[in-house]
């Protein structure tokens, strides 16, 4: 059974799978990992930095730096819906770097019905995603690294397994400044699956992100989806008959984009914005307050051996909040 539905819509994206048409399973493998990367818009594999979040979605990210430190996060959605992760980092000899988590969904319990409506029983749906990476810096400004997964997925009677890999390179300036990152997501298959075998939520990104040398900015550009020209969800009964437009040339462009900034106050206070083109098109609905859809903010700062991180996304008259705290295992 397809989990698209439940992951699709937490995502605020399309249901699509990326390669061939129909449904992509495990979807829940598209959403932010950590507070930071929520704050950004959700996606971000170029920040210059040592966020060990982001390297859990762009191992090319995982640095010496980010040796001995663990991360926990919680994402609390509605109706009982939650989101769990747990990520960690060691330098292994000759400057290799692991990186590993644990990406767990609980959807809540959820009643079983039979046809007609009567509830037989309850269930208590859940996604989870282990995962284990390496990187590696050559000549000094280009990273390269690599990951896989095993993916388990359980709605009630309906069960499914797979595993995927995501391979990545960045590159930074010699000045610092600058880095530019390309990933390739999900590439995989399903192992056990029920009745059909559904294809993965395969994505071709690319980031770039510039520090100011004068002032304490970071902005970050990153394109998703790139696979596939026209990825944007549009319901025709729903959009038909609510007066929607689909998406001309120009927004097809804008909906693969992803802005970020990074604002530092000093030594410890960061603050985040980002802002989503296409979970603004996809969340818009007529006569409703929109917005603030699409953007995201967030901020960290660090206490001891501790860093805490808060990110928040804003759809209509909602929000939802994700709660990260790192701790260095090692002193630095």
């Amino acid at each position: 059974m397809s989990s698209g539905f439940i992951g699709g819509k937490l995502n605020g994206n399309h249901l699509h799978a990326q390669t061939t048409a129909g449904n992509a399973v495990y979807n829940f493998l598209k959403l932010p990992a950590t507070a930071k990367a929520t704050s950004l818009g959700g996606i971000n594999i170029s920040a210059i930095g040592n966020d060990l979040g982001l390297a859990m979605t762009q191992p090319a990210l995982l640095t010496t730096n980010m040796d001995g430190d663990l991360q926990v996060s919680v994402k609390p959605y509605f109706a009982g819906i939650q989101q769990y992760d747990v990520n960690g980092a060691s330098k292994l000899k000759s400057n290799w770097v692991i990186g590993w988590g644990v990406h767990f969904m609980d959807y809540g319990n959820i009643e079983q019905t039979d046809m007609l409506g009567n509830i037989y029983g309850m269930t208590n749906p859940n996604e989870y995603a282990i995962q284990v990476g390496i990187a590696k810096t050559y000549q000094e400004h280009f990273h390269f690294g690599t990951q896989i997964k095993f993916i388990q997925s359980s709605f009630g009677a309906y069960k499914s397994n797979g595993v995927a890999m995501d391979i990545g390179v960045r590159y930074l300036a010699p000045s610092g400044l600058s880095q530019w990152s390309i990933l390739l997501q999900n590439v995989g298959t399903q192992l056990k699956y029920y009745q059909v075998k559904e294809e993965l939520p395969l994505n071709l990104i690319l980031g770039w992100s510039k520090k100011l040398a004068n002032a304490p900015l970071q902005f970050s550009v990153t394109a998703e989806r790139l696979s596939v020209w026209n990825d944007t969800y549009y319901d025709l009964d729903f959009y038909n008959q609510e007066s929607y437009n689909q998406p001309g040339s120009l927004q097809n462009v804008f909906n693969h984009l992803i802005l970020g900034t990074q604002l530092y106050m000093g030594k410890d206070l960061e603050i985040d914005l980002g802002y989503h083109f296409a979970r603004r098109f996809e969340l818009n609905v007529p006569n409703q307050p929109n917005s603030l859809n699409g953007l995201s903010a967030g901020f960290s700062f660090p206490y001891k051996r501790m860093q805490f991180q808060y990110g928040t996304g804003f759809f209509q008259k909602n929000s939802y909040h994700h709660f990260t705290l790192q701790y260095a295992l090692k002193q630095k």
